[in-house]
């Protein structure tokens, strides 16, 4: 295995048993058992346990920033981007819901610099400098809009995942757009 398919594996095995036995259960052997590499693979990429988690909260984000990312540029007008964004990043947590409770209760068990999210809300506060300057979004301190729209997201990702149908994805997608709308665009 290249080094970036041992990473993968090592990433891949270590969500799916971090979801299945718990963060505290597992093992850097089991991981290295389920990856198929020597256990001194899995050290030289991470060097604990709490390294090989930040680095799988860092990969949900990606995968959540490349979603809103996709999201965004579906539409030319930014005050038409809110639907479409939203839209891809609820496909993209009902595609990842049966480990999505994986990463809600180990946040808090994440130490060092990264915080989860933060990157997210650095995105957001990019995406609303650019509505704002074309005039579509109200001005909003940046120190806020970010924090808040994120919460917004989250608390509709929570209502997904206490009730993961399509229905109220449906639901959730519909609700949080006339909520963006409503809270972030100017006046047309």
């Amino acid at each position: 295995m290249d080094p970036d398919a041992k990473r993968a594996a090592v990433l891949g095995s270590a969500e799916k048993l971090f979801a299945s036995e718990g963060y505290e259960r597992a093992t850097m052997a089991s991981v290295a058992r389920e990856a198929g590499v020597a256990v001194g693979t899995v050290y030289r990429l991470f060097p604990d346990k709490s390294a090989l988690l930040a680095a799988l909260h860092r990969r949900l984000e990606d995968q959540f920033l490349a979603a809103m990312a996709e999201g965004w540029a579906a539409a030319e007008r930014p005050r038409e981007r809110f639907a479409p964004m939203l839209a891809a990043v609820l496909r993209e947590a009902a595609r990842r819901r049966a480990v999505m409770p994986l990463y809600a209760l180990t946040s808090p068990l994440l130490t060092g610099s990264y915080q989860p999210g933060a990157r997210m809300i650095e995105a957001i506060v990019a995406q609303y400098a650019e509505g704002v300057a074309t005039g579509e979004f109200r001005p909003i301190a940046p120190h806020i809009v970010g924090p808040v729209a994120h919460a917004m997201v989250e608390g509709g990702l929570r209502a997904f995942m206490a009730e993961p149908t399509q229905t109220r994805l449906q639901d959730v997608e519909r609700e949080l757009t006339t909520l963006f709308n409503a809270a972030f665009l100017s006046q047309p």
